[in-house]
């Protein structure tokens, strides 16, 4: 594959998952492999990647590899038996990284935050002050010229972005460790909406503990934010399902809201609910 082509990367990608299309336990981001088991006998087995990739015609850097490991850095985490959590090196980039003068400079701050936004419940209700500034801004890339300008131009910081600031340093700085997924565990779903945002949280019981296996938030649109509180909880509940349908479809699990009034949506057809967004809960019945 030669370097500089602008599908180079997509193309290796299918490359390489039709190389490993039968071996399961191997986990390929382009020219990076993860084998992952459980005992060392299983490491033997899956050894046989190598007879896979010599059948291709692949070669592989010893120098780079590493072998029957309990830890391990992989696109930027530490995966472990416990979970996984963001690499301490990169936390503390986020943490040293000064507050940002320009757009451009807010922006790369938010793209290295937003790489580990899966470890940080509320992620867009923290960000939303610094999400602001790009209000009335086009894109970057498609507007480059009418952006030149407001890119270099200088940030006006108010205490609420100062505040959403030190707090995002201070949410990644305890990124919780997501645990991995036990097959058959009691599955929950933790939903909340703000005046700005929605968050939520799937969890699994472990030992009579509820474990975090993943965190996911987003902004409210501006037509979204006037919805009444009992919408916005409505609207969470139905993109959090749907976001996580690969975990939770032909499982039992139990959602949580603040919001006690849903149960009515969930008994009623939607010929009697007059919410605008209500057709959403109907689509959840496949699910228990």
């Amino acid at each position: 594959m030669q370097f500089g082509l602008c599908n180079a990367s997509s193309t290796f990608q299918r490359f390489i998952d039709e190389v490993t299309r039968d071996l399961p336990f191997v986990y390929a981001f382009v020219d990076d492999l993860l084998v992952a088991l459980e005992s060392a006998n299983e490491h033997v087995e899956h050894l046989k990647l190598f007879s896979k990739l010599r059948e291709y015609g692949l070669c592989i850097n010893v120098e780079k590899c590493q072998f029957g490991q309990s830890t391990i850095e992989f696109l930027g985490f530490t995966l472990s038996e416990n979970g996984i959590e963001p690499l301490p090196d990169r936390v503390n980039c986020i943490l040293e990284f000064p507050q940002p003068t320009t757009l451009t400079q807010l922006r790369r701050y938010l793209g290295i935050f937003n790489f580990y936004r899966r470890c940080i419940p509320k992620a867009a209700d923290i960000l939303e002050p610094l999400v602001k500034f790009f209000e009335g801004h086009k894109n970057k890339k498609k507007h480059h010229r009418s952006n030149a300008h407001s890119s270099t131009e200088q940030l006006q910081w108010s205490d609420a972005a100062t505040l959403s600031f030190k707090a995002s340093k201070e949410e990644i700085a305890k990124a919780t460790l997501l645990r991995h997924p036990i097959p058959g565990a009691q599955l929950s779903l933790w939903v909340d909406a703000s005046n700005v945002a929605v968050g939520r949280s799937l969890m699994q019981l472990s030992n009579d503990q509820w474990e975090p296996i993943a965190f996911y938030s987003s902004k409210l649109n501006k037509s979204q934010k006037n919805w009444s509180t009992y919408d916005r909880e409505l609207f969470a509940i139905y993109y959090s399902v749907k976001k996580f349908r690969h975990m939770l479809e032909d499982r039992t699990f139990v959602i949580y809201t603040d919001q006690k009034p849903l149960i009515y949506a969930f008994h009623q057809n939607s010929g009697k609910c007059s919410s605008p967004i209500t057709p959403f809960g109907f689509h959840l019945p496949i699910f228990h």
